[in-house]
């Protein structure tokens, strides 16, 4: 079993003084905060005999480049802090401001490729869907989809998204770390449903999601 934690760089610059509060009702986060979800769902799920790989996406401009700096920091501290070891991959994003002239209707379709070509057998995963461009997501949620379907004893163990609320001018912006697991299985009860089940599904859904 491996353990892939999936992220995207933030894409806003940092502003070290005033940085984010990360907070959550669904998990207990203790008294730490953390550069961007993930570190804290890496932080949460590692032991020292884990086999770990962690995945980030990225554009090739200024802000993510010095942010996932920042984030690749802050995740070997962690890896540090549970004596455990990990391998790191970097896919890079379809760039509209650089690649404006070559993206086309294959594009995305690349991108998703790209991603789901590193999930294999067995995989555990824990995926933040926080940052990134819509298209990047839809292409990161289908990956996962297919690694879960396509691949053997593949789960979607944890996935997050951190709701942003501004702050005023006393008081730095906070995010609400939301647990989102349950829609992709969601997603995947949908995709799974034939012609003529609608109204069955809908009873299982709404017993289901209460």
């Amino acid at each position: 079993m491996r353990k892939v934690f999936f992220s995207t760089v933030m894409m806003t610059p940092d502003n070290p003084g005033n940085r984010v509060v990360y907070q959550s009702r669904d998990f207990d986060m203790g008294d730490r905060n953390y550069f961007a979800p993930i570190s804290y769902l890496l932080d949460a799920n590692i032991d020292e005999n884990d086999d770990i790989l962690i995945i980030t996406t990225l554009t090739q401009t200024t802000n993510p480049e010095n942010n996932y700096k920042i984030l690749r920091k802050e995740m070997e501290e962690i890896l540090e802090a549970h004596k455990a070891k990990a391998s790191f991959v970097e896919i890079y994003e379809p760039d509209h401001t650089k690649q404006r002239d070559e993206m086309d209707s294959l594009t995305f379709s690349r991108h998703f490729q790209e991603i789901s070509d590193y999930f294999q057998d067995g995989d555990r995963i824990y995926a933040d869907m926080t940052f990134g461009m819509k298209c990047n997501t839809i292409c990161s949620l289908i990956a996962m989809s297919y690694a879960a379907k396509a691949g053997q004893d593949v789960d979607v163990d944890c996935m997050v998204y951190a709701q942003y609320y501004r702050g005023d001018t006393d008081t730095s912006p906070t995010s609400d770390i939301i647990d989102i697991t349950s829609l992709f299985y969601i997603n995947t009860l949908v995709n799974n449903t034939k012609p003529g089940q609608k109204k069955s599904t809908d009873e299982f859904l709404r017993f289901m999601i209460g």
